[in-house]
């Protein structure tokens, strides 16, 4: 069996990435423009709530005014409904370009909306698994998190079930996860390069926006929102890339059943 080519996948990786910024990349600056919009909404809210616990004085009273706040649940239930959107509709334009086929920003709509529910669905279980993982003392987290990589594409190129997503993602990267998990792990400190950089201007912005949002009600400043809308960006570029490369990848090793119902995505 060949084995599984790092260098091919990495620079497939980003290949995707220049190749679909008109149709895919676009798709994922309007989602995360909407989530942007949304996370600014629900922070108002609760920079809000923050304000009118502060002036109490029962001690704790503002972080728990946090958790107590019902914006603060909507805006984690938003996230992983257009997160889910987001990743459904980014992955299957990634397929398509991966193929060397055309894709448009109202393709990747159809196609989240169409696989919206799956999605979802294999994101919920894909997080019980590995966070379960996580508490069993980080290896397993980490052995799920290689074994599951090619989950999503599967799901969507193939157009299975959520069940038979994860399997067959256990036996497309059978043999290669310790590259597969040498990719991720270089992929994820490139991910958080920009982070190192921007720390100082993300922490910035939520402080300096929480401190005039309390003086005058207005919530988080913007420079904090933009700056967290293009991370979102790149990490859903970066990720989403990656995925699809990592499943084409180990379809050419194993042969066959790349993408061969992925047209029945766009109907």
């Amino acid at each position: 069996m060949e084995p599984f080519n790092f260098g091919r996948t990495f620079s497939r990786t980003f290949g995707l990435m220049r190749d679909s910024l008109a149709s895919v990349g676009l798709f994922i600056l309007v989602i995360q423009l909407i989530n942007g919009a949304v996370s600014f909404l629900a922070q108002q809210q609760l920079v809000a709530a923050i304000t009118s616990a502060a002036g109490t004085t029962e001690p704790g009273a503002a972080p728990l005014a946090v958790f107590a706040s019902p914006w603060y649940w909507a805006t984690i239930l938003a996230s992983v409904l257009i997160g889910s959107l987001l990743y459904a509709g980014a992955t299957a334009g990634l397929l398509k370009v991966a193929r060397g086929e055309q894709t448009s920003l109202g393709d990747c709509f159809r196609a989240g909306t169409a696989k919206f529910l799956p999605v979802l669905g294999l994101t919920i279980l894909w997080w019980l698994g590995v966070g379960l993982g996580w508490v069993l003392l980080l290896i397993p987290g980490l052995i799920l998190i290689t074994m599951w990589s090619a989950a999503l594409p599967a799901l969507i190129g193939e157009n299975l079930g959520v069940i038979e997503s994860f399997g067959r993602s256990r036996e497309l990267t059978r043999g290669s996860r310790l590259s597969i998990f040498g990719l991720l792990l270089v992929s994820l400190i490139i991910l958080y390069i920009p982070m190192i950089f921007l720390g100082g201007a993300v922490a910035g912005g939520m402080m300096g926006g929480m401190m005039g949002g309390m003086a005058s009600g207005t919530g988080f400043g913007a420079t904090y929102i933009l700056i967290t809308v293009a991370f979102g960006w790149f990490a859903g570029m970066l990720l989403t890339s990656l995925l699809v490369s990592i499943y084409t990848e180990t379809t050419l090793i194993k042969g066959g059943g790349s993408t061969a119902h992925l047209s029945d995505v766009f109907v």
